[in-house]
Order: C-alpha cells, then sequence, then structure tokens
C-alpha cells in the first residue's frame, strides 16, 4: 500500500475528449463518437484526456520549493490511441517519459467516471512508488532521495523501479 503518494494527491481534470473516453466501450465506439463530435481533433496532435498534475517529492533536499524532483502521470488520445503515461521531472524541470501504456478496449469500457480514472492513476502510481521503496530498499524517504538523484544523474534502474507495475509497457505491441 501506498506511503507517499495518497489517493489525494491525485486529480483529474476532464475534458470534452474525457467526456466522450467516458460514455464509450470501446476504440471504435470512442472514434466515431470523436468523429461526430464537434471538437477540433487532428490524429497528429497529442491531447490530454485526464492528468494528475505533479506529485512533487524531496522538498527537503531544496531551498527554492520551485526545484524539487516530480512525477506527472495522465491519459492521453495520441494517433488514435489512449495511452496511460508516466513522466519524471528533474529539479530544473526536465521531463523524461518513463513508461507509457495503450489501453485496451476492455480498459476504455471500465472506465466510466472521472473517479475511475481518478483510480487508475492512483493504482499504477501506487505501484510505481511501491516499485521505488522496492529498488533501494531503504525507507520511504531515503528510496525517494535515490529515486531523485537517479532523475538528477539521468541513471535510473528502471527495469527494477517499474517491475511492480502491474500494467505492461506496451507500445511496441501497436508500432
Amino acid at each position: 500500500m501506498t506511503q507517499f503518494i495518497s489517493k489525494e494527491k491525485i486529480f483529474a481534470n476532464a475534458t470534452q475528449l474525457t467526456e466522450i473516453l467516458l460514455v464509450s466501450s470501446n476504440y471504435e465506439d470512442f472514434h466515431q463518437k470523436l468523429v461526430s463530435s464537434n471538437l477540433d481533433y487532428k490524429e497528429s496532435k497529442t491531447y490530454e484526456l485526464a492528468t494528475s498534475g505533479f506529485i512533487d517529492f524531496n522538498h527537503h533536499l531544496y531551498e527554492d520549493i520551485n526545484h524539487m524532483n516530480s512525477i506527472s502521470t495522465g491519459l492521453y488520445l495520441e494517433r488514435s490511441l489512449v495511452t496511460f503515461r508516466i513522466f519524471i521531472w528533474s529539479s530544473v524541470g526536465e521531463g523524461f517519459e518513463i513508461f507509457k501504456h495503450v489501453l485496451r478496449g476492455v480498459e476504455i469500457n471500465n472506465l466510466k467516471t472521472i473517479e475511475d480514472i481518478r483510480e487508475y492513476i492512483f493504482k499504477c502510481v501506487n505501484e510505481l512508488e511501491q516499485g521505488i521503496v522496492k529498488t533501494y530498499n531503504m525507507s520511504l524517504e531515503k528510496s525517494f532521495e535515490q529515486f531523485g538523484k537517479g532523475i538528477e544523474n539521468k541513471k535510473l534502474p528502471l527495469p527494477s523501479i517499474l517491475s511492480c507495475i502491474t500494467i505492461e509497457n506496451n507500445l511496441q505491441d501497436f508500432r
């Protein structure tokens, strides 16, 4: 169970695209509703469906609150696929995507409310936290400090950190 990242730290802002996703049962249904909507949609662009915002950590290591490590996640629409993505951010604001999962039709069907999306994001971030603590095998604070150092040095044991996430990093399945 999570120790640092709580469900209260996860929010999901709904957009018009989110509303279409929530009433869709699969990709075909989603795309039919998207095409028949009055939204300006271009397949070549990436759109936010629901993002979690930033989860900041290692506050105690930085004097300026605007300079710390962060995790951000969310659901995105890109190239007609709905993806769940995890980004990590350095203390100077550099962002790196470390995980991308393409939702399957059954996963889309299970998202019926914005709370379902929050729960989906929280579950994945909770598993990420478990992977961080398991990888560094230290206290929660020390594990996140080591994770932050890895972000800053661009040297992370990602296979170990991501091993606790139960959905697969499956973008390659769709290339």
